[in-house]
């Protein structure tokens, strides 16, 4: 049996997996995100429990929410209370087992190139998740990039082209991450928001920009227009950089009507004459691919030992 645990600002995540990536069970508890000791206990008690209910010790992935350091330590804006806290040492004394530690965007692309994932099997592939965040991960000659020092994928914290900026006189915005103006502030699901108000709408949820888009709202519709722009440019960077065959997009922005359909034709504008558009599709496992990917990870490190 594999476990797969996600771990997230405000809930955690665990699946249990048999062979065959079938789901035996899942359940989520509340994520004690400033509390370091108070997560490990959360993490400790969901493994023993996926014990009792699988009836053996289970591997073990997990994914998590930013970058882990050199002494094993995660340094990510919504969970404060692992800074300091050298993780999968800590997990491997409680848990007495080596769990494997990912960043969750990796976990993502890891599951849609999995067994029934939207890019199976697929030797070059992009995950680019749009939700709170612009997170990514690469699968390259068939092995998961992870890069020098884990940064390898931060797609969305690319700097915003000064054209664009330009173009759509944009505000400057300072991002979670301590840089000023990452694409991720403009093309997550707040930063579409973000866009609504800059072109005069009054939305505070993308369902609710949805709904203005709907009813042919001018901002809306220009807000629409930019953000496509917007994204088109930053996955055509990624394009460049990486070539990948497939991009699976993610997360709920992915779920906008119409986005991932048209994000061929916005990413082409900006590649070079004759240079192939890459498949660009939705996730097939959805905001359960963080935590199979994990899972899937955790079951390859056992079989690598």
């Amino acid at each position: 049996m594999h476990y797969g645990i996600d771990i997230g600002g405000t809930k955690t995540e665990i699946a249990v997996y048999d062979q065959n990536w079938q789901v035996q069970s899942r359940w989520r508890e509340p994520t004690p995100a400033a509390d370091g000791d108070a997560l490990l206990g959360l993490l400790q008690t969901l493994v023993q429990e996926a014990d009792r209910r699988a009836g053996v010790r289970g591997t073990l992935g997990i994914g998590v929410p930013g970058v882990l350091d050199r002494r094993g330590c995660l340094i990510a804006a919504n969970l404060p209370g692992l800074r300091d806290l050298p993780l999968g040492a800590a997990l491997t004394t409680r848990l007495e087992r080596q769990p494997v530690l990912e960043n969750d965007s990796r976990c993502f692309i890891v599951s849609e190139v999995g067994p029934g994932g939207a890019a199976a099997a697929a030797s070059h592939a992009f995950g680019a998740i749009l939700g709170t965040g612009a997170g990514g991960g690469a699968v390259i000659e068939g092995q998961l990039l992870r890069g020098a020092g884990g940064l390898a994928g931060e797609w969305g914290h690319l700097p915003l082209p000064a054209l664009a900026r330009e173009r759509h006189d944009l505000p400057r915005v300072a991002c979670g991450c301590g840089l000023p103006d990452c694409l991720e502030s403009y093309i997550a699901g707040p930063g579409l928001v973000r866009l609504h108000h800059h072109f005069g709408g009054e939305s505070e949820s993308t369902l609710a920009w949805q709904q203005a888009l709907q009813a042919g709202e001018d901002a809306a519709r220009r807000a629409h227009d930019c953000h496509l722009e917007l994204l088109g440019g930053a996955l055509a960077n990624v394009v460049k950089l990486l070539a990948p065959e497939v991009i699976v997009v993610g997360g709920g922005v992915s779920l906008v009507p119409g986005l991932v359909e048209a994000l061929p034709a916005a990413l082409a504008e900006h590649l070079f004459a004759g240079v192939p558009t890459p498949a660009i599709v939705r996730s097939r496992f959805g905001d359960a691919s963080g935590v199979r990917g994990a899972a899937m990870l955790g079951a390859r490190a056992r079989m690598l030992t």
